[in-house]
């Protein structure tokens, strides 16, 4: 049974049309120049970049077959990490 004797495409149609007029109110009000919302995305952008310290993992020096990982590893007096994977990685197991 609806409410308010409205039926629920009425009351869809209500709020999109609601929406609309306040997004569009929105838009309009207190906009912001291109120049400044590129200066604000580059500095953002600058501001979040990882550190040295957190992009460690970049240092690991990947192969993709356990040949080169073999010679590597004895110029280097290095260990082989060897990770073999089926494609879904986010079950958790390799």
């Amino acid at each position: 049974m609806p409410r308010h004797g409205r039926t629920p495409l009425a009351q869809l149609i209500g709020g999109l049309l609601l929406g609309s007029t306040t997004f569009t109110g929105c838009a309009t009000a207190g906009s912001v120049s291109d120049g400044r919302v590129v200066r604000w995305v580059d500095k953002t952008v600058a501001e979040r970049q990882a550190s040295a310290e957190d992009k460690r993992f970049d240092e690991i020096g990947w192969v993709t077959d356990i040949r080169t990982a073999v010679r590597l590893a004895k110029e280097n007096n290095r260990p082989i990490f060897l990770y073999t994977g089926d494609g879904r990685i986010n079950t958790g197991r390799c």
